[in-house]
């Protein structure tokens, strides 16, 4: 693929120069990996290579370099003990990744909790995220949404259980439609300012309140949530039909997530059972997404497209999205430590030749009218 290094678009330009704001941000400047052009990393393209060890990508509008791969924390605290936990940790870092996501929902802020132990003894090697604005405590609606006084507590509550004196990338987990969004990014701005966030994102937001976002951040000099995390898989391409366009225009960086479709694309759930305890569909936020007759037929189909290219479907499930030019980053995820081995194992590869590509896509447009929507 061709290198796109000297050919940014006047958006990017105008980012990457930065504002008074990033000039604040860049006191504390910190690379967790070699720098590279957002546009060239590895592994970028239609299908493509895969077969290093976690390349580096560097975040648009950050001094990030991270891994391809980010590892998400949602089972730290829950399914996964501290133990089993650091072995985790440990194991991506030994594999080049850099980068590590979690929320203040995950297990009621378990999952904060135990990241922050395991990371303290190596802070300032890795790239810390976390997510705010989903219910963390069903019986307190303070604690819930993307208000001024919601961002002013849930940022210090994460700090606090982080036990860091900084959020390197700090997510809106969704939109709030009760909140002015003037209210959330210049509540946002402020704890940039006040250095408790080095940088912002969004995620399950749609394409247009993205554009309003950043065009109103930009207008008031305000931070740009310019980390995107948009659910992408197999089972559900809907942001190739808008968002990709408008990320490539805004200059945003994907971090992809839900690349197994919550465990459906692993092949081992049946439609005429119940979920398994423990997976992702005793929640019904899953179920809604994925637990559906056209889901499954459509997984029966891509599973024959894996062995007759002689993958199994968890491989053709991860190399697809990796291979594809939306996914800057993708967010990968673990029961435990043998499952996190072996999706490590899975990920590194060979991209997929063209005839695989296009029999998924066949399986894409017998499915698309059923798949999940990218944005809540």
């Amino acid at each position: 693929m061709a290198s796109t290094c000297g050919t940014a678009t006047p958006a990017r330009r105008a980012h990457r120069r930065g504002t008074g704001r990033a000039r604040v941000q860049r006191r504390r400047r910190r690379r967790t990996g070699p720098s590279r052009c957002h546009d060239c990393g590895d592994a970028a393209g239609e299908g493509g290579d895969v077969s290093r060890a976690v390349p580096q990508r560097t975040l648009a509008g950050t001094d990030l370099a991270v891994g391809r791969i980010v590892l998400g924390t949602m089972t730290f605290g829950t399914q996964v003990g501290e133990a089993e936990a650091t072995a985790m940790v440990r194991t991506c870092r030994e594999a080049g990744i850099t980068m590590f996501d979690t929320s203040n929902n995950y297990g009621a802020g378990a999952a904060e909790q135990m990241l922050g132990r395991i990371v303290r003894p190596f802070r300032d090697e890795v790239v810390l995220a976390t997510k705010f604005g989903s219910p963390v405590d069903q019986s307190d609606p303070e604690a819930t949404g993307l208000s001024r006084r919601a961002v002013r507590r849930a940022v210090d509550d994460s700090l606090r259980r982080l036990g860091v004196d900084h959020i390197d990338v700090y997510y809106m987990h969704r939109p709030d439609r009760d909140t002015p969004v003037e209210e959330t990014l210049e509540a946002l701005d402020e704890v940039v300012r006040q250095g408790k966030v080095r940088y912002l994102g969004q995620s399950n937001f749609a394409a247009w309140q993205i554009t309003e976002m950043l065009h109103l951040a930009r207008a008031h000099g305000w931070a740009e949530p310019l980390v995107s995390q948009p659910l992408y898989n197999l089972l559900g391409r809907r942001v190739e039909a808008e968002y990709a366009a408008c990320s490539a225009h805004l200059g945003l960086t994907n971090i992809t997530y839900n690349p197994l479709a919550g465990g459906l694309l692993t092949g081992k759930h049946r439609r005429d059972g119940r979920p398994q305890a423990g997976t992702r569909f005793t929640k019904e936020i899953y179920r809604d997404r994925y637990w559906n007759d056209d889901q499954f037929d459509a997984v029966e189909r891509l599973g024959e497209v894996a062995s007759a290219a002689g993958l199994t479907l968890v491989e053709l499930a991860f190399r697809w999205v990796l291979g594809r030019p939306l996914t800057d980053c993708m967010l990968l995820g673990a029961s435990g430590i043998d499952q996190l081995r072996k999706n490590l194992d899975a990920v590194t590869g060979p991209g997929l030749e063209p005839d695989v590509l296009a029999a998924c896509d066949d399986v894409w447009r017998g499915l698309e009218g059923a798949a999940p929507h990218y944005n809540r």
